[in-house]
């Protein structure tokens, strides 16, 4: 009978420890919250602001440069919003088994000249900053700058 309480006693004791394991962890996890990508972007492109803002002593020049990141930024944005919103569409298209296979060319040469006008205009917008920048500045920001476009297409890629 003294092994039959013994046996018992340990049960419940490592039962005891192993729910209250559990619980900690689960109450360590409820506490992080997850950082999603796209707030990992915009934080890469508040980064590349500040070191705009320590590299170019010009404030004119300064300022152009921090107007041509915001728009590089909305466009971001934009694309990301165009990314869901085409994935939502191809979901529509391939939910119907009768869809035309023209509505599905139609939509991917839509898609196509929308790309190829967004490359454009960041495009554009990449050309400008190079150009109101000297050397120094560019090499001062470049790595900022290469950061916080990784950073966009990874929000765009986990949508």
């Amino acid at each position: 009978m003294t092994e039959t309480l013994l046996q018992r006693f340990s049960y419940r004791k490592t039962s005891g420890m192993l729910i209250a394991v559990i619980a900690l962890s689960f109450a360590a996890c409820a506490g992080k919250e997850k950082i999603s990508p796209a707030d990992v972007a915009g934080q890469a492109i508040e980064d590349l602001r500040t070191e705009i803002r320590q590299a170019i002593d010009d404030p004119v020049r300064q300022d152009e440069v921090i107007e041509l990141v915001d728009a590089l930024a909305d466009e971001v944005s934009t694309l990301r919003k165009n990314v869901s919103e085409r994935k939502q569409r191809v979901r529509q298209l391939n939910a119907n088994y009768d869809t035309p296979r023209a509505d599905f060319k139609t939509f991917v040469e839509q898609v196509r000249q929308e790309i190829q006008a967004q490359q454009q205009q960041v495009a554009k917008q990449h050309r400008a900053l190079l150009d109101i920048t000297t050397a120094d500045e560019w090499a001062a920001i470049s790595k900022s700058h290469t950061k916080a476009m990784k950073a966009a297409i990874k929000s765009m890629q986990a949508i």
